[in-house]
């Protein structure tokens, strides 16, 4: 929503400037899980010094009149009007977990007062650590969010770099987001298993993460791929090309006024008759551009990937039949959020993905 980043002549230089921070999580934050994962730091620098050092402009340990805290014990009365008093909110958010077992459920440990606090915000900045997939329903509550998933001890640090322009975020969900718990619909015999979980029957098949949602043609939270940058790239759907080398080409550029990376994916359609999934991830590149570079992106395609496992022979056999190579900038998010009816900023609709079908 254009929150970010908040850069340092802008507001955190500026006497006048004010930030609510919220929840346990900026004052103890979580560095890592259980078991082997676990973190246990000679010295950890918290997101709220950090914020104070930021904001009083200061040696980290420094402290700001400008900062308000909330803790996960403050009721939503008092969040709302530390909320009230500030330019920008910041929401601190985690949950955790170890080797040997799974979480209960997708929910973060302590949110369930953003939804009611974030209106009260001017602004708002949601950060979260996260070992995987996780629910996110104040999402459209919040102007933006960061998941930084296990960060380690200098993830304060890290965090205020993107916040306030210094580092311009390029990763992407390698993951998909749902909108509620169990989206995909697994079965008790699918997971956690029958017989004290010891017989799993993988009847889903290779429908799951992206794949399910592209097959059942329904939206999750946030797409595999997907992820936002401070530039702003586009995709010449006109310079896709696929080459008869197996190679497929398309031109980015970025159209925005800060240096930044983009990471275009190639999805692969195969013929109806191979019965794989609609779109199968087969190559991921990534492209650092300065403001108003072009660059090409180029993947190269192996019989493999042309390939499907035969079951009675063995072995991999390719496919024959009309393939389609889809280019995307969003990952596996394409044509969901799509409208060619609603012009971006230029006044032109921007469709992020291209299409190139070839026989084979």
């Amino acid at each position: 929503n254009g929150v970010l980043p908040l850069t340092k002549e802008a507001f955190w230089n500026k006497d006048e400037s004010t930030v609510a921070v919220f929840g346990n999580q900026a004052s103890t934050p979580t560095v890592g899980g259980g078991g082997s994962g676990e973190v246990t730091p000679s010295w950890l620098p918290t997101p709220l010094a950090t914020i104070h050092a930021t904001l009083a402009q200061a040696d980290y340990g420094v402290e700001s009149d400008n900062v308000f805290f909330g803790g996960d014990d403050s009721t939503v009365g008092e969040m709302k009007r530390l909320a009230s008093k500030a330019d920008v909110c910041f929401f601190y958010m985690a949950t955790s977990a170890s080797e040997g077992g799974d979480r209960d459920n997708l929910s973060l440990d302590e949110d369930t007062y953003v939804s009611d606090v974030a209106p009260s915000c001017a602004k708002s900045v949601a950060v979260v650590t996260t070992p995987g997939a996780i629910l996110m329903p104040w999402a459209d509550q919040v102007d933006a969010i960061l998941v930084n998933f296990m960060p380690g001890v200098a993830a304060a640090f890290a965090t205020m770099d993107v916040v306030v322009g210094d580092v311009n975020p390029s990763a992407r969900l390698p993951i998909t987001m749902p909108m509620v718990e169990n989206q995909e619909g697994f079965t008790t015999e699918q997971y956690p298993g029958l017989d004290d979980a010891l017989n799993s029957t993988y009847t889903e098949k290779w429908a799951f993460g992206y794949r399910y949602y592209h097959l059942h043609n329904e939206q999750p939270r946030f797409w595999f791929g997907e992820g936002l940058s401070y530039a702003d790239f586009k995709l010449d759907t006109d310079s896709l090309t696929w080459h008869k080398e197996d190679k497929v080409t398309a031109k980015v550029t970025n159209a925005g006024s800060v240096a930044g990376a983009v990471v275009p994916q190639l999805y692969l359609t195969l013929p109806k008759a191979c019965e794989q999934p609609i779109y199968m991830l087969k190559g991921i590149e990534k492209l650092t551009l300065d403001a108003g570079e072009s660059q090409t992106v180029t993947f190269e395609l192996t019989e493999r990937d042309f390939s499907t496992w035969d079951v009675d022979a063995f072995d991999w056999a390719k496919c024959t039949g009309d393939y389609t190579a889809r280019v995307s900038l969003t990952g596996a998010n394409f044509g969901w959020d799509y409208n060619p009816d609603v012009p971006n900023d230029d006044g032109v609709a921007q469709q992020t993905f291209a299409d190139v079908t070839r026989t084979i």
